[in-house]
């Protein structure tokens, strides 16, 4: 029986790929499980194995091309069988033309049906759609490739949804434009890009966010900084913050949490995301385990993953599952700004430059090494003292960096 070949969901950020490259040939025999093509997200490159074994037939997307996932874009046959009618490929949007989905006609859905035995698929617009509007998806009859719920299939069920009648349009004065200024140059906004706007968009609208900031003497952390690469180990401002969070996460979990549908989660886990900003746009590796890492263990991985990350080698998994983030813009000469939550977390620890200043140190003025920190937390989850106390914590350990030890 023959099977069309589909671009695989990659979460809710994902709708469109590109084909990197085919491993196999139109007429080869496949084996169910190798490696029959790759696809480039706008944060990695993945290998997509063969759904079933048989003849690879009727191609339809080609290295370079953007397509859409859950597009079907090439036919497993069995020997001797025949292929039957190409499948009809998704791509996605070129850049520059304006995003509009070709006419469909929408099912007529009144009501909730049972869903279709077996994995119930969705497109990534369909679930955020539908998690908007609090419809439980998987009550859904999908109309897409193989019964996959796609997003016509949701606003049908709100269109049926919907009143009867609606109130009588009002009356809109027109406005003529005003001129518009001349456009240096139009780039879109697709790829890393897109996504990152996307996100951000959806955590300013969607949280309580709320920051904290705080001035505090690092002079004690420079120090130590200095002492541990005298000793050969080469540590950054930003290792000795994520063991910091991760110690200071561990007795504040109410900030290692994340809120998921109507429930608040307490992850037993600790993983920190670090911001990078690399060629492809902001990147946020995850280093897991950072209440339980050394402060050299911690270096290694985020040495590793900062290369990988600006390499565009970083896998799916190394940038999923994190429970907090830290960034920092102090290289930048910024001293203080307010970090967005990287949804669905809780929080987000900006840092600032870490500078001489002049400041009152036991009674007289002297020059002590100062940064601002930022938490931005979402109040939703968390209230303000629990949050003032866990940054009150990171900032005791930066002060005084020796307690870590106890």
């Amino acid at each position: 029986m023959a099977m069309d070949v589909l671009v695989p969901p990659l979460g809710q950020t994902v709708d469109t790929v590109t084909l990197v490259t085919w491993y196999k040939r139109e007429g080869d025999a496949v084996t169910q499980g190798e490696k029959l093509y790759a696809i480039e997200t706008d944060k990695a490159t993945l290998d997509i194995e063969a759904p079933a074994s048989g003849i690879l037939r009727h191609i339809t997307a080609q290295p370079g091309q953007k397509i859409r996932v859950l597009a079907p874009i090439a036919r497993i046959v069995a020997p001797g069988e025949e292929a039957g009618a190409a499948p009809a490929p998704a791509p996605a949007p070129t850049a520059g033309a304006p995003v509009s989905p070709a006419p469909e006609p929408a099912p007529a859905i009144t009501a909730p049906k049972a869903p279709p035995a077996g994995r119930i698929f969705i497109s990534p617009r369909a679930r955020r759609l539908a998690e908007e509007h609090h419809i439980p998806w998987q009550t859904l009859r999908g109309t897409g490739p193989q019964g996959a719920i796609v997003e016509r299939d949701v606003r049908a069920y709100l269109q049926s949804q919907a009143a009867v009648t609606a109130p009588p349009p009002t009356a809109v004065p027109v406005i003529s434009p005003a001129p518009a200024a001349a456009v240096m140059r139009a780039i879109p906004l697709e790829g890393p890009r897109a996504v990152i706007a996307q996100r951000m968009l959806e955590s300013r609208q969607t949280t309580a966010s709320v920051t904290l900031m705080a001035e505090v003497d690092a002079t004690a952390l420079v120090e130590l900084r200095e002492q541990l690469r005298q000793a050969g180990i080469p540590v950054s401002y930003n290792d000795i913050f994520l063991y910091i969070c991760g110690r200071a996460l561990r007795q504040f979990p109410r900030l290692n949490a994340s809120l998921e549908g109507e429930a608040i989660r307490l992850w037993d886990e600790v993983h920190i995301g670090l911001a990078v900003d690399t060629e492809r746009g902001l990147l946020v590796p995850v280093v897991r385990d950072a209440d339980r890492k050394g402060l050299a263990d911690i270096a290694r991985e985020t040495q590793r993953l900062i290369e990988r990350a600006r390499a565009g080698q970083l896998t799916l998994e190394e940038m999923s599952g994190g429970t907090f983030t830290i960034t920092n813009l102090g290289m930048y000469e910024i001293d203080a700004f307010t970090p967005i939550i990287n949804l669905p977390q809780c929080a987000i620890l900006g840092i600032g430059r870490i500078a001489p200043r002049p400041a009152v140190f036991q009674g007289t003025v002297a020059v002590r090494h100062r940064v601002w920190l930022s938490l931005t937390f979402d109040h939703r989850l968390v209230d303000g003292a629990p949050a003032a106390q866990f940054l009150q914590r990171i900032i005791q350990w930066v002060e005084m960096p020796h307690l870590l030890l106890m």
